[in-house]
């Protein structure tokens, strides 16, 4: 009889029971033959030990071959086994959410990735993919998913808000493949809840806006300091040139302050500098910015006012903080300013002129008088005054 070989695939259990049925048809087979043999008249002892033979020999060496595939079989069944076993191991692991979805929904979630969301496996199976994303977010992620399904892109990496089934949203960090299975591109994804981490990046990112904030500000009056000045004002120079509009400095300087800081001590020289500095804030309001220059010195930048217009400002201002009461009680008093403007272009072009000249028309508001608005004038090398009589010296009204 013809040796037939046993095939690799005859590992597949089913190939096996077809192979055992085989191999029983042959056994009957030469039974038979071995049954004829024995009823004809042509039998002898030769053929029946030849048929004997024949027979167990291919018992044998069938059965041992058969014995072969079946442990082969085991072995890769185990294998199989073991190979399952770590495979629901990474896909139920309590770290990372995964899942599978195909034509935009739904094919697989593991426990991980459903309680992210807030839902059973069960219910996360079928769902529409973008029912997981918060609906500011869901045209990126659209986009996102289609270019991953078409092959534009071969991996996704993005974040984007999630959304639970209690309505509180995540934030989510997705990384995602799309794999062929057949003809069908299935997409697979990653997911990580880093919400506390956004949390913590946010309060860190708050924190640094805030200590930025605070080295531009001094620290008695809460205007910009000397430092921040410097980059508005070539901010501002740029934007001016570059948009052709004026804007206007005022310099401002607190009269005869050494003596309140003699008379009343240096508690109430800083009062009155945190009062003055308020009042300067106040009225620049959003459309312009006050500084602390140094000392008792404060400067206001006022985008879009010309010099004419900045020095109406500055004397509304004069005027506004001669009415200030300062430490009130038995020795209560007020306190007066003198000003200082100048404008580009119409004075200078970059902002180290305009503040030269808008402290040389300061000068000249002290050296008049004190209490008075003075405008850089380059036509003959002077200041031209806007100004109102001094207060009177008072009980109240000290000089």
């Amino acid at each position: 009889m013809a040796k037939r070989p046993l095939l690799g695939s005859e590992s597949d259990p089913k190939l096996l029971l077809a192979e055992i049925a085989r191999q029983n048809k042959v056994i009957e087979a030469l039974m038979n033959r071995l049954e004829r043999n024995a009823a004809g008249d042509y039998r002898t002892e030769f053929d029946e030990l030849q048929t004997a033979v024949a027979l167990k020999g291919e018992v044998r060496r069938r059965t041992a071959a058969l014995e072969t595939a079946l442990r082969d079989n085991e072995l890769i069944t185990r294998k199989l086994r073991e190979s399952e076993f770590k495979l629901l191991g990474v896909v139920n692991q309590p770290l990372v959410g995964i899942s599978t979805s195909e034509e935009g929904r739904f094919t697989f979630a593991n426990k991980k990735m459903a309680d992210m969301f807030g839902y059973d496996v069960s219910e996360v199976i079928g769902r529409d993919v973008l029912t997981l994303v918060a609906e500011c977010d869901r045209p990126m992620v659209a986009e996102h998913t289609r270019q991953r399904m078409s092959g534009e892109v071969p991996m996704a990496d993005y974040t984007f808000r999630g959304l639970r089934k209690d309505g509180v949203e995540i934030d989510i960090e997705l990384h995602g493949s799309v794999h062929n299975v057949g003809v069908r591109p299935v997409a697979v994804s990653i997911m990580l809840d880093i919400s506390k981490r956004r949390q913590a990046e946010r309060r860190a990112e708050g924190l640094h806006a805030l200590l930025r904030e605070q080295s531009l500000r001094d620290a008695l009056t809460g205007l910009y300091n000397r430092r921040y000045l410097d980059v508005a004002l070539e901010e501002e120079c740029n934007r001016a040139q570059r948009d052709g509009h004026a804007f206007s400095v005022v310099m401002c300087d607190l009269d005869h302050f050494k003596l309140v800081n003699d008379r009343y001590g240096h508690q109430a020289g800083d009062d009155v500098l945190a009062i003055i500095a308020a009042v300067i804030d106040k009225r620049c309001g959003s459309a312009a910015q006050a500084f602390r220059y140094g000392g008792e010195e404060f400067l206001a930048l006022l985008p879009g006012q010309t010099g004419a217009a900045a020095a109406g400002w500055a004397n509304a201002l004069r005027k506004e903080l001669q009415t200030q009461i300062v430490n009130p009680g038995r020795d209560a008093f007020r306190i007066t300013a003198s000003f200082g403007v100048a404008s580009f272009p119409e004075h200078g072009l970059c902002g180290n002129d305009l503040i030269g000249l808008a402290d040389q028309a300061l000068y000249q508001a002290k050296r008049g008088g004190r209490n008075q608005v003075r405008i850089a004038d380059l036509s003959n090398g002077r200041a031209s005054a806007l100004q109102e009589p001094p207060l009177p010296m008072t009980a109240q009204g000290r000089r």
